[in-house]
C-alpha cells in the first residue's frame, strides 16, 4: 500500500456526540490489510543509500517509509527515550505550546506514531475538546490506541481521541475542520513536502496555528551538523542494533540530509499558502520547529 492510498480506520475513545461538531471525515474505503514483510536490506542494490529499500526512490519511497514505522512500532516508544535519554517529551510540549492548542478546542496530530504529541493536546484542550490522530501505520495507531485504554480517566485530559490510518497528503477530514495541528518527525517522512503542507493548510480554521517538530537539516560545516552525524553513527544506529533494528535507523541520517532547511521549510509553507511561517532550532540546532499560520 503506498502513502497515497486513502485509507481510513478508527480507533475511538469516547465518541463525538452527534452534531457536536467533530471533523467530518470524508467517505471511507475499506482499508487494505498491512502485510508483514521481512527487514529490509541496509543498501539497496546499486546505490549506497543506507535504511529501507527504496526509501528515497520516487515511486517506492511512500510504500517503502509504511513498512518501516509498522516494523519499529513495538519499540519505538523506548527507543525514543533512550535515544534522547527522555528530550523528546520537552521538545514535543514545545511543539504544543507553539501550535496553540487551547480548552474546547479540535486538534490534529498527523503522523501521529504511537501518541506522544496527541496525549500532550488531550490535556492542551482539556475534558471539553477534542483530538485527531493520523498516521499510515496501522501498527503505530494500535499502539497509540492501547496507550489510550490505559490511561487513568482525569477531567484534564479529553478521552475524546480518534486514530485514524490515512495519507498527509489528502486527509480524509472537511476543509477549516481544525483550531491547531501538530506534526512530530513526519514532515521528512512523506513522500511530497508540498502536498503535506497544502493539505495542513486546507484543514486548519482560519487563523489556526500548527508546529512541526522533526531534525533539524543543519549547515554541512556547523558543530550541530557535525555533532549530529557523530551522535546518529556512533549512539543512535548501534543502539538500533540491539534490537535488531540497525537498517531501519541506518534510514535517519540520508533522511536529515535530504531534508530542507528551516529557511526552506518556511519559504515552502509560505507556498502553501500560509500567511505565516518561522522554522526554530532548538536542542543547540539538533532538532526544529515549524511554525504556521494560516490567513484568518
Amino acid at each position: 500500500m503506498g502513502i497515497s492510498t486513502l485509507t481510513v480506520r478508527l480507533h475511538r475513545g469516547t465518541a463525538p456526540t452527534p452534531g457536536g461538531g467533530a471533523p467530518r471525515l470524508r467517505s471511507p474505503i475499506a482499508p487494505p490489510r498491512i502485510r508483514s514483510s521481512p527487514p529490509h536490506s541496509a543498501v539497496r542494490a546499486g546505490t549506497s543509500s543506507p535504511g529501507p529499500t527504496g526509501a528515497f526512490e520516487e515511486g517506492t519511497k511512500g510504500e517503502a517509509r509504511q513498512k518501516l514505522f509498522n516494523e519499529i512500532a513495538p519499540v519505538y516508544d523506548q527507543l525514543n527515550n533512550l535515544l534522547s535519554l527522555g528530550q523528546h517529551h520537552i521538545w514535543k510540549r514545545m511543539a504544543v505550546k507553539w501550535a496553540g492548542a487551547r480548552a474546547g478546542g479540535t486538534a490534529l496530530d498527523i503522523c501521529c506514531g504511537s501518541g506522544d504529541i496527541a496525549f500532550l493536546l488531550a490535556e492542551a484542550v482539556g475534558s471539553g475538546g477534542r483530538v485527531v490522530g493520523l498516521d499510515f501505520a496501522q501498527n503505530m495507531l494500535d499502539d497509540a490506541a492501547r496507550r489510550q485504554s490505559k490511561l487513568p480517566p482525569t477531567p484534564r485530559r479529553s478521552n475524546n481521541m480518534s486514530w485514524v490510518q490515512g495519507d498527509a497528503m489528502a486527509m480524509p477530514f472537511d476543509d477549516c475542520s481544525f483550531d491547531a495541528a501538530t506534526m512530530g518527525y513526519g514532515l521528512r517522512n512523506v513522500s511530497d513536502i508540498p502536498a503535506t503542507l497544502g493539505d495542513l493548510e486546507r484543514v486548519l480554521k482560519p487563523g489556526a496555528k500548527a508546529a512541526i517538530l522533526d531534525f533539524n537539516n543543519a549547515d554541512e560545516d556547523s558543530v550541530a551538523d557535525a555533532v549530529q552525524d557523530w551522535a546518529l553513527a556512533n549512539v543512535v544506529v548501534p543502539a538500533a542494533d540491539m534490537y535488531g533494528l540497525r537498517d531501519e535507523y541506518a534510514y535517519l541520517r540520508p533522511s536529515i540530509k535530504n531534508f530542507p532547511s528551516g529557511r526552506e521549510q518556511e519559504r515552502l509553507a509560505l507556498s502553501a499558502g500560509f500567511a505565516a511561517a518561522k522554522h526554530y532550532e532548538i536542542s543547540f540546532g539538533l532538532m526544529g520547529i515549524l511554525v504556521v499560520t494560516k490567513r484568518a
